[in-house]
């Protein structure tokens, strides 16, 4: 995972990203805009969808599969070099590791660190191309047989290495280390967060393009958690898991970026048939049938250590639908008293008329006009 650190991360997201029920604005306005000053609740900036992606990300990878590294990248403009470029500018805070916590602990570091210094997108390539395939200076371990995916996230167009005007050297920087990250197999998915990034995107755009990654445009940055998990970069098209017995659907079930998969399916006592069938995008096909038997009186069966964190997952999306089920229940419900009242006062109108009509006819009172001069 590659993110953006640069000066204007620092800017408000536009959503409640911290989840502490304030939306971060722009300090001191327009002005602020002006001056860098970013978001009077940082925990809502840019950088901070940033980091929350990333989390997001973590969250639904298996770790027993997939390791996890951390890059960020800057550039200090005052480094730039008409002929060789900036300095160092991009750092990996954590190497590839099975061990997300670690990974959890340096994205803390990331929120914790004020955003400074310009885009040096290039310098990010390269970092994570560099971790990904062992290269000299690498932190990290490399696994041949891996498939090798960077995420890669930026709100701005690329300003070094060779500085702000030289718009078109800087994309060409850019291209450049995506060809390096192409001839290593490695594959990038970027995201361009935000108008400015859009405004400019050819160099997020050709970094997906050039070495098959996808690349997704997050016009509102606060919407990029929700988009992160749609790439899927295990290239299966389809996982149905369901049961022969009762002809149900798993569900709640969950598919991962990484391909691993999960889901709860109901048995009924005796034997039950469950069927896994999966598509890759390729058009290739495998389907597995299981034969279990569900003694309901039984003891449960020790959960697989493995499988423990799937589970939880599960169990949470359960307790989520029950809670929207409950919400959508209450709301029909409010719906349907309001009819009824709506339909009760109609009744009542109607039978208050008529009682109205029968008692002025058995008082023989007379509708008055109202004189219209007073």
């Amino acid at each position: 995972m590659v993110i953006d650190t640069s000066r204007s991360t620092i800017d408000p997201a536009g959503a409640d990203i911290n989840g502490n029920g304030v939306v971060g604005r722009r300090r001191l306005g327009y002005v602020g805009s002006l001056l860098g000053a970013g978001s009077n609740d940082p925990g809502d900036s840019i950088l901070a969808a940033e980091v929350a992606a990333a989390r997001q990300l973590l969250s639904s990878l298996d770790p027993r599969s997939t390791r996890a590294a951390l890059v960020v990248f800057a550039g200090d403009p005052d480094m730039v070099d008409r002929r060789r470029g900036a300095g160092r500018a991009a750092h990996t805070l954590e190497p590839l590791t099975h061990r997300y916590e670690r990974v959890q602990d340096a994205l803390d570091d990331v929120l914790a660190t004020e955003p400074d210094g310009s885009t040096h997108m290039a310098a990010g390539v390269d970092q994570a191309t560099i971790e990904l395939l062992g290269l000299r200076g690498a932190l990290s371990r490399t696994d041949p047989k891996a498939e090798k995916i960077v995420f890669f996230f930026t709100d701005g167009q690329p300003t070094l290495p060779y500085g702000p005007e030289m718009e078109a050297d800087n994309v060409r920087a850019v291209l450049r280390a995506a060809n390096r990250a192409r001839r290593g197999g490695v594959r990038i998915h970027t995201f361009a967060i935000g108008p400015h990034a859009l405004e400019g995107p050819i160099a997020t755009v050709e970094m997906a393009s050039r070495t098959g990654g996808y690349f997704t445009p997050v016009r509102h940055p606060g919407n990029l958690v929700d988009l992160v998990e749609d790439v899927n970069f295990a290239k299966i098209d389809e996982v149905v898991l369901s049961s022969d017995t009762t002809g149900e659907l798993a569900n709640p079930f969950r598919l991962t970026p990484d391909g691993v998969w999960s889901g709860l399916v109901r048995l009924l006592p005796g034997d039950n048939r469950i069927r896994v069938r999966a598509r890759t995008e390729d058009g290739a096909a495998a389907e597995e049938t299981l034969s279990i038997a569900f003694v309901p009186q039984a003891p449960t069966p020790p959960l697989p250590e493995r499988f423990v964190a799937l589970h939880n997952r599960l169990l949470e999306d359960c307790l989520r639908q029950t809670h929207e089920l409950r919400l959508r229940a209450e709301r029909e419900r409010a719906e349907r008293v309001r009819q009824e009242l709506r339909l009760e006062i109609e009744r009542e109108r109607a039978k208050a008329r008529a009682r109205a009509a029968q008692q002025r006819k058995q008082l023989q009172l007379d509708v008055e006009e109202e004189d219209p001069g007073g």
